[in-house]
């Protein structure tokens, strides 16, 4: 705070958090480098971080910030893809880090439900709920706090069997950016609920715009006791589709994860962890499926392995299947959770997280590839994602050889002719991450008008001073 000219208004609110909160709740200068880098390497300058260890302590928080006309940046633990976790370099804006709320309130193991604080990793969520056979089956690759998975409304690789966040949402506890930091307590462990209004929609996928969650109640599914996981080895990514609709026509709503990997990516994941092994000796696959069968009653085994290879001989006789291995859960995940970090030892590592319907989902994925070939021969295209809910995440890399020849004029051309392309199959330009500083400009080339107005006016309602928050939706 020293730096501050103790009449600005960024000083009074320091002093004010200091004083209020604790001086042990206020980081600033060097201790913040930790906050102001996410996941994907967006940065930003934090006039200071806040780490408040309690519902009370934020609402606190949010007077001050309020009072003072104060930007504050809602932080979880810096997974995202898009930028809205940090702040921008100005040096104005603060990050209110939610570390600190870490408690699992109460488990109901009846109701299949818990409340917990926004700040809870999804590793410890489920270390906890284990002995009581319960998970919350959102399964993404890296470990984000349960206020950035309902900002964000993470999806992930079982999404086709249990839904995305926000149908595993009972309810929220909310700070709302108003004077009096109004806290809104919406956590009751209830399934039918239809007194009104069903305000914690409203929340969920703003990335932190409307409200700083301090706590969640979850709806929790039984751990599976029967599973069946194949990796299967694919002409083209149009059979993927094929594959798809087969194990759907026979396991029905057990199908709970179909991945589909490209033959580039499978590569490029094997070269940088040698320990992992190809499932195949050989292979002339252009793609291949990551599939799973589950249910959460035991003793079904032999069925899923008895069945999964029926359906793979009568795909591999009409020539949609190359060749295929049976394997426990944990056989070939590794395969598909180590590709973003494989592709990032080899360069800077430009990714697209975007969604299709099924049917438009190939010539999309076709169409970039092309493009990119014919416009940016130097770049690699590496795609992998949930072809079961229509989601691709397209990683185009450019190569450490390469990186001086693409500065960010480049990039952002790059950018843009991918999302062109996504828009002009009818697909979205952000499946799971929300709008953040990584790509706002194409929310407001691509989304329309009318949503864009309505969008506005209810930001303007619930921060009518603009004090939370990466992005406007101006």
């Amino acid at each position: 705070m020293s730096d501050l000219e103790p009449a600005s208004g960024l000083y009074a609110f320091l002093t004010e958090v200091a004083e209020v909160l604790g001086q042990a709740s206020l980081l600033t200068g060097t201790a913040c480098a930790p906050y102001e880098i996410d996941v994907a390497q967006c940065r930003g300058k934090a006039a200071a971080v806040v780490l408040p260890r309690d519902t009370h302590a934020v609402s606190a928080l949010m007077r001050i910030a309020v009072r003072h006309r104060i930007r504050l940046i809602a932080q979880g633990n810096r997974s995202g893809l898009v930028g809205a976790a940090v702040t921008d370099n100005s040096g104005t804006q603060v990050i209110v880090s939610l570390s600190r709320l870490r408690r699992v309130r109460e488990i109901d193991p009846l109701n299949r439900t818990v409340i917990v604080d926004a700040g809870v990793l999804l590793s410890e969520l489920n270390r906890q709920l284990e002995p009581h056979s319960l998970c919350f089956p959102i399964d993404v690759g890296s470990d984000p706090a349960i206020g950035g998975l309902i900002g964000a409304n993470a999806g992930g690789s079982r999404l086709l069997k249990h839904g995305d966040v926000r149908h595993n949402l009972l309810g929220i506890e909310v700070v709302l950016a108003y004077g009096d930091g109004t806290v809104v307590q919406l956590l009751a462990p209830l399934r039918k609920n239809n007194t009104g209004l069903d305000l914690k929609q409203m929340f969920v996928g703003t990335g932190g715009a409307f409200g700083i969650i301090t706590a969640a109640t979850l709806e929790l599914k039984r751990i599976d006791q029967s599973t069946q996981s194949m990796f299967v080895a694919l002409p083209d990514h149009g059979t993927a589709l094929e594959v798809l609709q087969a194990f759907e026509l026979q396991f029905g709503d057990l199908l709970c994860a179909f991945e589909v990997i490209s033959e580039a990516a499978l590569a490029i994941t094997l070269r940088n962890f040698p320990t992992l092994r190809h499932p195949f000796s050989q292979s002339s696959a252009s793609c291949y499926a990551l599939i799973e069968i589950a249910s959460s009653m035991p003793g079904l085994h032999t069925i899923f392995a008895q069945r999964s290879e029926q359906v793979l001989e009568a795909l591999y006789e009409s020539g949609r299947v190359l060749d295929a291995v049976l394997g426990n859960t944990s056989s070939f995940w590794p395969l598909r959770d180590n590709l973003p970090l494989a592709i990032a030892k080899e360069g800077i590592p430009l990714s697209f997280d975007v969604a299709f319907s099924r049917s438009q989902l190939v010539a999309f994925r076709d169409q970039a590839a092309q493009w990119l070939a014919q416009e940016h021969p130097l770049l690699q295209l590496y795609d992998f994602g949930h072809f079961a809910d229509g989601g691709c995440h397209l990683i185009v890399l450019v190569p450490h050889a390469h990186i001086a020849q693409y500065g960010i004029a480049k990039i952002v051309a790059v950018r843009s002719g991918i999302y062109k392309r996504v828009s002009e199959n009818g697909g979205c330009f952000s499946a799971e991450h929300g709008v953040g500083p990584m790509n706002a400009a194409y929310y407001g080339k691509y989304t329309t008008p009318e949503v864009q107005h309505i969008s506005r006016a209810m930001q303007q309602l619930m921060d009518p001073q603009a004090v939370l928050g990466r992005y406007r939706y101006t």
